[in-house]
């Protein structure tokens, strides 16, 4: 996974001083920011991988870690590694290397325990992360870390908690490298990136094709004869997959300024808790445009969030707007304002499932298996499915630097194909986007990608629509045929 690593080369070669190997090479096996601070997720991406360094980085500036000289795993016991120590690189943003070797209870270096992240010495004189904490992408975040330097660590060293981490141990980012060689030189961007003139998708990127999205999303009408002035987009997606910020930023872009009406963010659990039907102003105060972004609960692991037995209510158009999602309670024809009589305008005409690229590669099967269930849903009901790519901007460092170059990137084009095999879907219903998460002002690239998306995704809609009209059509001439 092409993730971006926060390790200077200051403190690349402090740690190859204390390795005592100079031409140690650290390759970036897992990164918290991005790929949440899940145990399951590090030892997928870590067990079994030879020695590592686990490298941490607070919210008041300090880099601090430690060395497993032997690989990590998930059976749940203690390993002697007496060449493990711990370290820390910088001190409140200055370079202040001090290394704590382990020299106490030796039979308690590491402790392999699939319920927690990186863990080293009895009495946890490090642990980095345990329970699950979502990718927090540039926020701080705590993840029940816990540090208690002198059990086996720095014994007899005089040193704590506080000159080991300045005491914090909420989180920035928390990585972990694999230890090899070093390369001569970086993998050149030929490598990673296709020739320009060969992307795999063709755009425009100029403000004048922004214009022309926006209008052609701006003037879409639903077709005629079926009743329906306004098509149903239903938005689903993880906890933290950016479902909600998709709608911030369609909304956004015809408000004329960021904007943050859906609540959304990085958070253990869904911020969104109602069922939100999110309506578009072509301006302030002007008319709804033709279509609705409706929001659910997010998907989470465990049997909270997103309950898919609620689905066929969503897919079916019978709930209300602003229904209070409760996990003990599943919707039912006795909920408070069920649409009994929910009619073609009401249904959802195209379910769009939010992904984020990061972690299309490490994500649980249970959570695949939930993304295939609601897919395979809308399928049985002649419902067209989108996939919203989310996040590339953290998935390829050079599409960070310039969202241009998304569709010559190799590895969100391997991403598309990867989602596409996964589901079953066509690559062409598979949309990379970036919403806005930091940024204060628009920004054309982002919004062309949105717009981009949109636009196809109210074309399948119109296509479902299609469908139902031939069919109803059909049924209407059939009857005539009797009758006569």
């Amino acid at each position: 996974m092409a993730l971006r690593k926060r390790m200077t080369e200051q403190d690349e070669d402090q740690l190859r001083e204390w390795l005592g190997k100079p031409d140690a090479g650290f390759e970036l096996l897992f990164k918290a920011s991005t790929q949440g601070y899940n145990p399951a997720t590090f030892h997928q991406l870590c067990d079994n991988k030879g020695p590592t360094v686990t490298v941490a980085y607070n919210a008041i500036g300090w880099v601090f870690g430690g060395y497993a000289s032997q690989s990590w795993a998930s059976q749940g016991d203690w390993v002697q590694a007496p060449d493990s120590f711990l370290f820390r690189l910088s001190n409140a943003n200055k370079f202040d290397p001090l290394k704590f070797p382990a020299n106490g209870n030796m039979a308690h270096c590491l402790y392999n325990h699939q319920g927690y992240g990186p863990m080293f010495g009895a009495g946890h004189d490090f642990l980095a992360f345990t329970g699950t904490s979502p990718a927090n992408n540039g926020n701080f975040v705590s993840a029940n870390g816990q540090g208690n330097i002198g059990n086996t660590y720095g014994v007899g060293m005089g040193h704590n908690i506080n000159s080991f981490c300045g005491g914090n141990l909420t989180y920035l980012d928390v990585e972990v490298y694999s230890i090899g060689k070093r390369e001569a030189k970086e993998e050149s961007i030929e490598n990673k990136m296709l020739q320009e003139g060969k992307e795999w998708r063709k755009v425009h990127w100029s403000d004048e094709e922004r214009e022309r999205l926006k209008q052609q999303v701006a003037g879409y009408k639903p077709r005629p004869g079926m009743s329906v002035s306004q098509v149903n987009v239903l938005l689903v997606g993880q906890v933290g997959s950016g479902k909600s910020s998709f709608f911030n930023t369609i909304n956004s872009i015809y408000k004329g300024r960021v904007s943050s009406q859906a609540m959304a963010g990085s958070q253990p659990h869904s911020l969104t808790t109602r069922y939100r039907t999110y309506e578009v102003r072509g301006e302030r105060g002007g008319e709804t445009l033709c279509f609705r972004l409706c929001d659910t609960m997010g998907l989470e692991d465990a049997n909270t969030g997103l309950d898919l037995d609620d689905l066929p209510y969503l897919l079916d158009g019978n709930v209300p707007d602003r229904y209070q999602f409760n996990a003990a309670v599943n919707i039912s024809p006795a909920t408070p304002g069920f649409k009994n009589m929910a009619g073609m305008k009401d249904r959802t005409h195209c379910v769009a499932l939010a992904l984020d690229t990061c972690n299309i590669s490490v994500m649980p099967q249970g959570a695949m298996d939930k993304i295939k269930t609601i897919y395979n849903k809308a399928l049985k009901r002649g419902i067209p499915s989108v996939v919203l790519l989310t996040k590339v901007d953290k998935a390829c460092e050079f599409v960070a630097d310039d969202l241009t170059l998304v569709y010559r990137s190799r590895f969100i084009l391997e991403k598309v194909q990867e989602v596409s095999e996964k589901l079953g879907l066509p690559e062409y219903h598979i949309f990379p986007v970036q919403n806005y998460s930091k940024q204060t002002c628009l920004d054309n690239q982002i919004d062309i990608l949105a717009l981009s998306a949109l636009a196809q995704i109210l074309g399948f809609a119109d296509d479902y629509l299609d469908e139902h009209y031939e069919a109803l059509a059909t049924e209407n001439l059939e009857k005539l045929n009797v009758k006569e």
